[in-house]
């Protein structure tokens, strides 16, 4: 895997940010988008199938004169049974090209899966089982699918609310196995593993001993909050401090990491603040500093 390019700490896009976002006060390095909500896809079968706000397309054309822009994916469904949508991989391919992306990522995950009626779109991404037979179906669509966009694709850990009967593989191991495919690498959420710790699913330092660190090329870091006693990877505000400490501990171990990404929903940026979420940018450059697991 080639090293990536070192961004530094950026946001994922949400519309509240715009005023910010154009301001001489922006406190990140770049800026992450899921693309899938700044186009309308009218679904397969239609002509022209996808349609993109031009007020959309002159921010972007802004932005990316201004700082490097990611995209992450929701719609890709690697992890689908059905054939990929070529379609929707050129949208996804003529994007990443046209926004310079030095690499894109997705969900270990599937959004649609096919029916008697056809492919039915789920509208949120899925976990795949964890064993063999989705290591045997993911790792040569992942290759076809570099190939295709001519990109890394990040593959990103998943959320657990509770234990999958039957599964036969951790998931450090089918990411690890996957990443041996194309250009496979791993886009590590921090808080994704401690939504699975808090939740009594898995064990955060067995996870990492068993992760190959080397592959990690963009970490994600966010907020939850609790619901029905469940801890929920809600994405509701400033990491919590159990999040920093796993991001301290892994990220100097990340030799080939290129960006740490704070994600909120735009309907907590008031509660986070302009102020707010320029202090966690800064705090997660602490951790890209660090050089012993550590801050310094």
């Amino acid at each position: 895997m080639p090293n990536p390019p070192k961004l530094g700490v950026g946001v994922l896009y949400q519309p509240v940010l715009d005023p910010l976002l154009r301001s001489a006060d922006w406190p990140a390095d770049y800026l992450e988008i899921i693309p899938d909500t700044l186009w309308h896809d009218a679904g397969r079968g239609t002509h022209p199938r996808f349609d993109v706000d031009k007020d959309v397309r002159s921010m972007l054309e802004g932005v990316r004169e201004r700082m490097p822009i990611l995209m992450h994916g929701i719609g890709l469904s690697i992890g689908s049974s059905e054939p990929l949508d070529e379609e929707y991989v050129e949208q996804f391919r003529s994007w990443a090209a046209w926004l310079d992306c030095p690499w894109v990522s997705e969900h270990l995950a599937y959004s649609a899966a096919a029916t008697d009626e056809g492919s039915v779109v789920a509208g949120l991404t899925l976990p795949v089982p964890l064993e063999e037979s989705t290591v045997d179906l993911i790792g040569p669509r992942l290759a076809h699918l570099s190939g295709l966009l001519g990109l890394p694709v990040a593959l990103e850990n998943n959320v657990y609310y509770f234990r999958t009967p039957g599964e036969t593989l951790p998931e450090p191991e089918v990411l690890n196995r996957l990443c041996a495919w194309g250009e496979g690498s791993i886009l590590l959420d921090v808080h994704n593993l401690y939504v699975n710790v808090r939740n009594g699913v898995m064990d955060a330092d067995e996870y990492l001993r068993a992760l190959d660190l080397t592959a990690v090329r963009e970490i994600h870091i966010a907020g939850g909050m609790e619901i029905d006693n469940f801890y929920v990877d809600a994405h509701s505000g400033i990491p919590p401090a159990e999040v920093w400490e796993l991001l301290d501990t892994v990220a100097p171990l990340c030799s080939n990491l290129g960006g740490v990404t704070f994600e909120v929903l735009g309907s907590w940026f008031d509660t986070v603040g302009a102020d707010g979420l320029a202090s966690v940018l800064d705090r997660a450059r602490v951790s890209l500093a660090a050089p012993d697991g550590r801050p310094s």
